[in-house]
């Protein structure tokens, strides 16, 4: 085909529509750009009349985007994803890891192990620049324009759209203010748990729930439930252990971020001879082929940093409540449940 005949669309056009879908309007879009609202109406125009379909609906009050405008959207951002990915590519011709990285971390994450690692990455990757979202909100990595995303999960999840990566399991631990602990009898099963106020951990809230459920082994195996009705419930691991600081209730948390107050004395381990849960740290990105090198060389690392990293509560006995004591388990699986505890067969 001679070269004259061949036509191109202009890609600013649907750069332009995937941004003002982003940011819900001409106006936010065209602060974002730093484009006038006119200017980008009229490439949006322009977009349509070539498609030959309305993609938003739009008048002096409303602002709507079409349902065929919905799906151009999306394969709008994963055009700009791509188009990220080949500047990358290019940049980084000569190997070298270069370049920004977009990745999303939960706060509690951030605050603690990952705040003390991703300083040594961009240490040993002097031409990586970390754009990091700080969030306990669950994220979308492809309409976020994200990279990678870290994720902790109580469950892992699977998503045929995406890789998941496991960094490491963390061991949950029953915790609790010393002053609360002190109300608790000092040689004490779950039935410990029964009229204890609560704090918890929740994962994404499709709907609110008034009621949790801790899940846990006895030392002779026993398998056992809680179901309780939390004081508080959030998504920030910092703002649990805050709580549980202050005595709001007692909270099951990962045991490295209860560790300094264990060592210190201000928390208590309660039943350290019943295995908890354990959470899911991992890493989720698009594709496992084919990632910028910068991305790439950050997996490694913090697979290689997570590998190392083995967080340990050190409690000694004088902050850690016994479970069960000097009483046979069999003993306490006799006594009489009260509302709430219940063994599992």
């Amino acid at each position: 085909m001679p070269a004259a005949d061949v036509t191109f669309p202009d890609m600013n056009d649907f750069a332009y529509f995937a941004a003002v879908v982003r940011y819900g309007g001409f106006s936010a879009a065209g602060r974002m750009l730093g484009l006038p609202k006119s200017k980008l109406s009229r490439h949006i125009s322009t977009l349509e009349e070539r498609l030959g379909v309305r993609l938003i609906e739009r008048t002096v009050h409303r602002f709507r985007v079409t349902e065929i405008g919905q799906s151009l959207y999306v394969y709008c951002e994963n055009m700009l994803r791509e188009v990220d990915r080949a500047a990358k590519a290019v940049s980084e011709a000569n190997g070298e890891p270069q370049g920004p990285i977009r990745i999303s971390v939960p706060t509690g994450l951030l605050e603690g192990a990952l705040g003390g690692m991703l300083p040594e990455f961009l240490i040993r990757n002097p031409k990586v620049q970390l754009q990091i979202l700080a969030t306990d909100q669950r994220v979308d990595i492809i309409n976020d324009r994200l990279d990678l995303a870290v994720r902790a999960q109580l469950a892992e999840e699977t998503d045929s759209e995406l890789t998941m990566r496991v960094l490491s399991k963390v061991d949950l631990i029953l915790v609790a203010n010393k002053e609360l602990a002190k109300t608790l009898p000092r040689r004490c099963g779950i039935e410990c748990l029964a009229d204890v106020p609560t704090v918890s951990f929740t994962g994404a809230m499709a709907e609110w729930k008034d009621t949790d459920v801790w899940e846990f082994k006895g030392p002779d195996g026993t398998p056992y439930r809680h179901e309780h009705r939390p004081r508080m419930s959030c998504r920030s691991v910092p703002a649990i252990l805050e709580a549980v600081h202050a005595g709001v209730g007692v909270g099951l948390l990962p045991d490295h971020v209860c560790a300094e107050g264990i060592r210190e004395g201000s928390l208590v381990h309660l039943l350290p001879d019943y295995q908890m849960s354990q959470a899911t740290i991992y890493l989720v990105f698009t594709a496992s082929r084919g990632l910028p090198t910068a991305v790439r060389a950050l997996v490694d690392f913090l697979v290689e940093q997570f590998r190392n990293f083995r967080p340990t509560t050190q409690a000694s006995e004088a902050q850690t409540l016994p479970a069960a004591g000097s009483l046979p388990i069999a003993d306490i699986s006799q006594h009489r449940p009260r509302q709430g505890l219940q063994r599992q067969s």
